[in-house]
């Protein structure tokens, strides 16, 4: 229960801004005067604003006070006006109200409606109801009106402020001809990256301009001169190329006067893959450059691709909402990807992918059992090598008693890295990075020339098993052969001797 007060307050705060909201049309717009009364317009003297009575007077003059936006249609014309009326408690010397209704950049509007000198009248003690002659006014204008008795009471002013809807509002975006902008409709050809444009609902008695532009904040940046139709020609289709689908990219329309508001439609709105291809790499300051081609909320990280789905992250995460982003000391490798993230999705680009970006190589040769690794580079750098274990889980696990390596290299040169004659006698690899720049990524070279079943751990394990079969069939089979050889034999001696065994049993 101890919230129904606030309950009953914002529901009638919301009937409030209904109303407030609601736009009536066919409006009457001329002033009038309670019934009965003979109340008539007055010139407005500037003087009664800047000179009032400080006598008591009641601070309630004005009651039911109406400020409301409508449209008194003429035709097919309709101007927005503001409509205001008021409730005058008349009492005292009070013969009459003054209204004035003034914005920034517009022309004040007053006005002042008498009905006599009432203090010995019939009026005294009774409430008027007055309405003024509605004032122009523009969609999204705000407008601070103020009411007055005459004589100007100071006590009795009443003052507020009026915020005309927008040309968003349903009740005026098709009635008021500074609020009609046409609508569009297209179609994408995506082979011969064309746009075709059919203006519908157009105002038919002006020109009307499209153009492409490339929406940033508010404001939309055109690309040349904007096409204009004529009104006869509004039933017909325009063409428009475009270089690339960027979500930015927007198709803006408006009636060619001044000051005319635009409609902007934007076909690849969801297009956000096409941002991601405007990364550039300055090999002399290396430098990884991603400048937007539109304005996107974006979190960007290098990473090290691992050859599957995932990107492990690299450094530091950098926030951009449309800002160049900048990483500094970068050594390019295939591997080395960047991870854009938005609140639609992830992406991941490397562009070092494809092409010889590399300024640094690594390989490993063998002479008479000896192995070693060769660096060359054609920057000046510098190294960090380890030797290190393939396991089962292909992780390169650093071996024991091995440990890190620094050296440098000078440009245009090699350095040869030797490795242990022992090196053959477990799966070795070797791991080098790149340590004098922020962001590098790992190479792992596992090619000794006596390694190569090292590369494949279930072939690997096949062969051992191999070595321990093969001896285990052999000796089996041999067994298995001489079993048979010796029946053969005890066989053919059977035969032999079974005719000797029947001639034996004749004699007898």
């Amino acid at each position: 229960m101890k919230y129904l007060p606030l309950l009953l307050l914002f529901l009638i705060l919301q009937n409030h801004m209904v109303q407030m909201d609601r736009i009536e049309k066919n409006q009457d717009c001329a002033w009038s005067c309670s019934e009965g009364l003979h109340c008539k317009p007055r010139a407005y003297s500037p003087l009664s604003a800047f000179h009032c009575r400080n006598q008591p007077v009641s601070s309630a003059v004005f009651s039911n006070v109406m400020l409301s936006t409508v449209l008194p249609c003429e035709g097919r014309k309709c101007p927005l006006q503001l409509k205001i009326a008021t409730s005058v408690n008349v009492t005292g010397d009070i013969r009459g109200v003054s209204v004035c209704a003034d914005s920034a950049g517009m022309i004040g509007h007053c006005q002042i409606y008498t009905f006599g000198h009432v203090g010995k009248g019939k009026a005294t003690g009774k409430q008027v109801d007055v309405q003024f002659k509605c004032v122009p006014v523009r969609p999204g204008q705000l407008v601070f009106v103020t009411l007055k008795t005459i004589p100007n009471y100071c006590k009795a002013a009443w003052t507020q402020r009026h915020l005309v809807p927008e040309c968003s509002h349903e009740g005026i975006r098709d009635e008021i001809a500074e609020c009609i902008t046409g609508k569009l409709a297209y179609t994408v050809d995506e082979v011969r990256n064309v746009l075709t444009v059919k203006v519908t609902d157009a105002p038919e008695d002006t020109d009307y301009n499209l153009r492409l532009c490339h929406k940033r904040s508010v404001i939309c940046a055109g690309e040349g001169a904007p096409k204009t139709i004529k009104p006869q020609h509004l039933q017909s289709s325009i063409t428009l190329h475009y270089s690339k689908p960027l979500p930015c990219l927007c198709i803006e329309g408006w009636p060619a006067r001044v000051d005319a508001r635009r409609v902007q439609v934007c076909p690849f709105k969801n297009n956000l893959e096409e941002l991601w291809s405007g990364l550039t790499y300055d090999l002399n300051k290396e430098e990884l450059i991603w400048e937007p081609l539109c304005p996107v909320k974006v979190s960007l990280s290098l990473c090290h691709a691992d050859g599957g789905k995932s990107c492990q992250d690299i450094g530091n995460v950098f926030h951009s909402e449309g800002q160049k982003v900048i990483f500094s000391s970068v050594d390019p490798h295939p591997t080395l990807c960047t991870k854009f993230t938005t609140e639609v999705g992830t992406w991941i680009k490397c562009p070092f992918a494809k092409g010889n970006f590399s300024v640094w190589t690594v390989k490993i040769t063998s002479r008479d059992g000896q192995q070693w690794a060769e660096i060359s580079t054609w920057v000046k750098a510098s190294f960090s090598i380890s030797v290190c274990e393939m396991k089962p889980s292909s992780q390169c696990k650093r071996t024991e008693g091995n440990k890190f390596h620094n050296l440098s290299v000078d440009k245009m040169k090699h350095t040869v890295f030797n490795l242990s004659k022992s090196a053959c006698e477990v799966c070795v690899c070797i791991q080098v990075q790149r340590v004098d720049v922020r962001f590098s990524v790992p190479v792992l070279q596992c090619d000794l020339q006596c390694s190569n079943r090292c590369r494949d751990p279930e072939r690997r394990h096949s062969q051992d098993m191999e070595k321990i079969l093969l001896p285990a069939v052999i000796f089996l089979t041999v067994i298995l052969a001489a079993v048979l050889f010796g029946r053969m034999t005890i066989k053919d001696g059977d035969k032999k001797r079974t005719p000797w065994a029947k001639l034996t049993c004749l004699r007898m």
